[in-house]
């Protein structure tokens, strides 16, 4: 029998970004296993809809009950949230550490205030996360593993794979377009991640096409992937960022920098010469080096990243084997 009832995943209302999708692929996943699950949306004081790019999952959505038996997920911005479940058992998923920690990377002192408000708001616990011990704890990214290791607490991984893309029958209808697609040199880029050193790269390099991407669907997403080189991320990578993933296993070259998950080997398993320190004062001569070398000669570079790729498509795998361990389900135990 599983460990669990019911399992509650709580989700912000009406919002669309990787956590919440990350959040519904959890549900569905846990009903597909046979765990009985469903999604506990923010605040809980009021009805709400699921957001429509998330209404394909087609799973239930609960009023807040706390009822021994269950367990209630929450995620990492609502960790003082789970101080008032009596009755269930209550974990946290920590999908990103610096969505937690308030931390930017840019300016330290604003990275600090933005924790205190939190704090102030009854967002953050008085006590800081040591408080947080008696709790079951996921973490969605080694870097998530070391951050809280280093406080004490021990964590089991739940590692969300990215959505479509990792499914057998996608990985079968791209494997011929990977090698037959003419591609351009082009570099894609998040607009909402590390703006400031994409402004840099901009200004040095006038003579190519950055391209931010934006206004594009899922499908029209994957078309870009397939025709572009490179993909370029400056962000802070608060967990396993999605669209490095997404980038990757249609085949662009990942340039990053180095902060957050994209720091490790394990979360982002690809060269140190497509990592970049952006506060050195060769940033961007590297950045030159790297992406003509990649323009110039992207077959060398993709044969190199092939190994990322097949991580890449076994994330479904990988995840169900999480779930699995970390709920007994279907166990005895």
């Amino acid at each position: 029998m599983n460990k669990f009832k019911r399992i509650l995943v709580v989700c912000p209302a009406n919002a669309v970004t990787a956590g919440p999708e990350a959040i519904h692929q959890l549900v569905f996943d846990l009903n597909r296993l046979g765990q009985p699950a469903a999604i506990l949306y923010h605040p809980f004081n009021k009805q709400h809809l699921t957001p429509e790019p998330y209404q394909k999952y087609q799973i239930e959505v609960a009023a807040y009950q706390d009822q021994a038996g269950d367990l209630i997920i929450f995620p990492e911005i609502m960790t003082t949230l789970a101080f008032k479940v009596k009755f269930a058992k209550s974990a946290i998923w920590w999908m990103s550490v610096n969505n937690y920690t308030c931390n930017r990377y840019g300016n330290p002192l604003r990275d600090k205030f933005r924790y205190f408000k939190n704090l102030i708001r009854g967002k953050r616990p008085w006590l800081g996360i040591c408080s947080l011990k008696h709790l079951l704890h996921f973490s969605q990214s080694d870097y998530a593993k070391q951050f809280l290791a280093d406080k004490g607490i021990i964590s089991m991984p739940l590692s969300d794979p990215i959505p479509v893309y990792t499914q057998d029958y996608y990985i079968k209808t791209i494997c011929d377009r990977l090698s037959t697609t003419v591609r351009e040199n082009a570099i894609l880029y998040n607009p909402h991640k590390g703006a400031k050193i994409t402004s840099r790269l901009k200004e040095a390099f006038p003579q190519w096409d950055f391209l931010p991407l934006q206004g594009y669907n899922r499908e029209q997403l994957a078309d870009i992937f397939l025709t572009s080189k490179i993909y370029m991320d400056f962000g802070h990578h608060p967990g396993k960022d999605r669209l490095p993933r997404e980038a990757a296993i249609h085949g662009c070259c990942v340039i990053t920098g180095r902060y957050g998950s994209a720091a490790n080997s394990v979360d982002l398993p690809i060269g140190d010469e497509y990592k970049l320190d952006d506060q050195s004062p060769e940033f961007i001569k590297q950045f030159s080096v790297i992406t003509d070398s990649i323009f110039n000669d992207y077959e060398t570079h993709f044969a190199k990243l092939e190994s990322y790729r097949t991580i890449l498509s076994q994330e479904q795998y990988v995840f169900d084997q999480q779930l699995i361990n970390a709920f007994c389900i279907g166990t005895d135990s």
